[in-house]
């Protein structure tokens, strides 16, 4: 039977964090890099920027070419009886100069019809619009600058969040590494019990249920074996799922080891409340209400803006110098009524400033509550790691003493399989407490944006 030191190797670094330091954190990297909802915030992101851009354009001239050219037929006239009119006047002057010896010059006229639209008629003009004065373009680029921020804000939260998973799910996989070899070492020396065992019946030394019981244990260990491969690769898959690889690419296990240093609440707290991204967010929500509180305000205030036409018009392309213009406009658009819709819409921004101002209280109180919480559950399982280390020290002295006295015939068969259960028992709580105490810091490094080790 192999030595049971290989058994009794204990896991280092009771009081330590993060033993994967280096490998761990170049995982966060790659998953921040790679992750595929994360990359979904980017783009919102890039939205929310171009959205800002296009609040800032507002505030530059509008320049537009419009040309037309029209070929009409029909429509309605006008009738002008121009011939009527001058007509007997012609004739009377050409009378006249008859009478004086003079040839008479005035032409008989027939009467006009004007059609509305010309036959044809080109317009070609070049415009330009520059606003002047108007306080809502200023109040909606300070509207979509909080709206950016506010999309900062969510990006943070994401990649916080995500950095988090990756640690848990990295802390979760080691564990089952780490269960993985255990259920290794225990397989050795059930296998070498029921071998044993076997012997022990052949020469009449003990019963037959000695040799069922060693056999049951064997089985057990194969069942076992069985659920922790497969938490193994679920915990593997789910990893990578998480840093966008292959789900069956393998997983690196760091080395290095680093102490664990101490925060008190106070400090964890005010980090949480300084720097915690839902309360910035509600600071811009709250000021995008006021802004739009302004804006509907600003809507009964004058705009100025100026206009600048230049161009072409008339019915033939000759003499195209003779038919050029220019117009310039100074225009003022004054909103003087509108059934109080602006003023109602006011009041209800001012509501939902109030709402928002209300939230980040609520959330302030739950940041805190969270923060304690998440502290307690560290403190928890630092205090239950040292039982649990006690523990499996303990089991696995009392397991070398009985596997020394059962091999001089001085302890029962059954003492010694208790014994070994209840040390891999206890190197297993040994294993869960440990990394639960990782996954709990790296809950807490979330919560209060400070970094624990």
């Amino acid at each position: 039977m192999k030595t049971l030191i290989l058994l009794l190797i204990s896991l280092t670094s009771i009081f330590s964090l993060k033993a994967q330091t280096n490998v761990l954190s170049e995982y966060v990297k790659i998953g921040l890099d790679n992750n595929l909802a994360l990359q979904q915030n980017v783009l919102s992101l890039k939205k929310a920027k171009y959205s800002l851009k296009i609040a800032k354009g507002l505030f530059l001239p509008e320049a537009s070419l419009q040309t037309r050219y029209s070929l009409a037929r029909g429509g309605r006239t006008i009738d002008f009886p121009i011939g009527d009119l001058m007509n007997p006047v012609y004739k009377t002057l050409n009378q006249m100069l008859e009478q004086q010896g003079q040839v008479g010059g005035f032409p008989q006229l027939e009467n006009e019809q004007i059609a509305f639209m010309r036959e044809q008629e080109y317009d070609a003009k070049l415009s330009l619009i520059q606003p002047l004065y108007s306080r809502s373009l200023g109040l909606n680029k300070q509207i979509a600058q909080q709206q950016l921020s506010m999309s900062e804000s969510d990006l943070e939260i994401f990649k916080r969040e995500l950095t988090f998973q990756i640690k848990e799910a990295y802390y979760n996989y080691l564990q089952t590494v780490q269960l993985t070899a255990l259920v290794g070492r225990t397989k050795e020396v059930v296998n070498e019990n029921y071998r044993v065992t076997e012997k022990l019946f052949d020469n009449n030394m003990i019963t037959k249920d000695a040799v069922l019981r060693a056999k049951s244990d064997v089985s057990q260990v194969k069942l076992f074996e069985t659920t922790v491969q497969k938490n193994r690769e679920m915990a593997k898959s789910y990893f990578n799922f998480l840093i966008n690889r292959n789900l069956n690419d393998e997983v690196k296990v760091g080395s290095s080891e680093s102490e664990m240093l101490s925060h008190d609440i106070n400090s964890l707290t005010e980090s949480a409340l300084k720097l915690r991204e839902e309360l910035k967010q509600l600071d811009s929500q709250t000021e995008i209400y006021s802004l739009l509180a302004d804006l509907n305000t600003a809507e009964n205030i004058p705009m100025l803006a100026l206009a600048l036409d230049a161009g072409l018009q008339g019915s033939e392309f000759s003499n195209v110098s003779d038919n050029d213009y220019v117009m310039g406009s100074l225009v003022m658009n004054w909103k003087l009524f509108n059934g109080n819709i602006n003023r109602n819409k006011r009041q209800q921004a001012i509501i939902e400033m109030e709402k928002s101002e209300t939230q980040k209280l609520v959330a302030t109180q739950q940041i805190m509550l969270e923060i304690k919480r998440d502290f307690l559950d560290v403190q928890e399982l630092k205090q239950n790691i040292e039982v649990a280390t006690n523990r499996d020290a303990e089991a696995k002295e009392v397991y070398r003493i009985l596997e020394k006295r059962y091999r001089q015939g001085e302890a029962a068969l059954v003492e010694l399989l208790d014994a070994r259960n209840n040390m891999v028992e206890a190197e297993s709580d040994f294993i869960t407490i440990k990394y639960k105490l990782w996954i709990s810091i790296a809950r807490l490094e979330k919560s209060s944006m400070m970094t624990i080790n």
